[in-house]
């Protein structure tokens, strides 16, 4: 593999370095409080503080941390480094209860040290308490997952199989559709399974332990965080649960006498699907729901029931700009019609 060359006085590499260790040590909750790892370079010497959440912690669990540290920086060639420092301390202590470092090869900067952000940082002496921004972290990630979005849509594999897939589908799009039928049954399958085989109960004791370490850190920020997040689900529950809902009755809607006892057979053509005079006339007695909607060119909205023909009698209003018109209908049948000039017939 080749290995990846950092300057550390060029404050984006700086940042990159904090964020992949502080992204290593976040998969070990169990051991590590990711959020509260520091760092420190002065003097040719990369200090890495980090802080043990108990004081019995797993000794395989720390060895294979440490392993996988010294694997990172195996990769990495560091520019102006001379020796790399790790320390672990627990919660409220200064004194490390361990420490390990090596020495490494020294590379000579290309140009003289700038005067940067790194000298600000240089100049906070201690190295506890002294770490990156939530904020500044969540930007970073949202900036790498838009660039590897932005990679994979100009990756020429991606284009190639794109153009190949469309010149597939323009052949034999019926080849396609039970491709994309089949590959979504065995993906619906494979979910399933994973599913039933997934250890729910080992997962749910795992979550709620990082909840309770996270809110025995900083139980403020711990319950803020929460309460904002059942503040966005019950909006988004909400939100689904409107949208779901069926039509609602305005009974305001409904004109003073909404129903019409003068009806007569068809006596004249209807016109185009529209909201109109002509279609209203066309409309006759006994005709079905859908009948009346084709005529009219739109589904109606309900807007209540009418107890002149019973329980079972349903108004359904439909509308335009110039006219609005309501119709009763009793078992799928029209029994009554009315409607209202909404503006002078032109």
């Amino acid at each position: 593999m080749k290995a990846v060359r950092l300057n550390l006085e060029d404050r984006q590499a700086w940042q990159k370095l904090q964020h992949v260790l502080t992204s290593l040590a976040s998969d070990y909750m169990d051991l590590v409080a990711a959020e509260q790892t520091e760092f420190k370079f002065e003097q040719q010497v990369l200090s890495i503080a980090f802080t043990l959440i108990a004081s019995d912690s797993d000794r395989d669990r720390l060895n294979e941390f440490t392993q996988n540290i010294d694997r990172y920086f195996n990769r990495l060639q560091l520019v102006g480094v001379q020796r790399i420092e790790w320390e672990f301390y627990l919660i409220g202590d200064d004194v490390p209860v361990l420490a390990q470092g090596r020495d490494i090869p020294l590379i000579a900067a290309p140009v003289p040290l700038p005067t940067n952000a790194l000298a600000r940082d240089q100049q906070r002496s201690p190295v506890r308490n002294s770490g990156e921004s939530t904020l500044a972290k969540g930007k970073f990630k949202a900036g790498n997952l838009v660039r590897r979005f932005r990679g994979w849509l100009a990756d020429p594999k991606t284009l190639a199989a794109a153009r190949t897939t469309s010149r597939i589908t323009i052949r034999d799009p019926r080849g396609a559709l039970e491709a994309v039928r089949t590959t979504a049954i065995a993906k619906f399958n494979d979910t399933i399974q994973w599913v039933d085989t997934f250890p729910w109960e080992t997962w749910t004791k795992e979550k709620s332990q990082q909840i309770k370490r996270r809110h025995q850190r900083n139980l403020v920020r711990s319950v803020i965080e929460d309460v904002l997040i059942l503040g966005v689900l019950a909006i988004a529950a909400l939100w689904l649960i409107d949208s779901l809902a069926g039509p609602t009755f305005n009974l305001a809607l409904l004109p003073k006498q909404h129903h019409d006892s003068n009806m007569t057979n068809v006596q004249y053509r209807c016109g185009n699907p529209a909201v109109s005079l002509k279609n209203y006339v066309c409309l006759g007695r006994g005709m079905r729901y859908d009948q009346v909607a084709s005529i009219l060119g739109s589904e109606g909205k309900p807007l209540g029931i009418d107890r002149k023909f019973g329980d079972r009698a349903v108004i359904i209003s439909w509308s335009s700009p110039d006219l609005s018109m309501n119709a009763t209908f009793v078992n799928d049948q029209m029994v009554s019609r009315a409607y209202r000039q909404l503006s002078a017939s032109k």
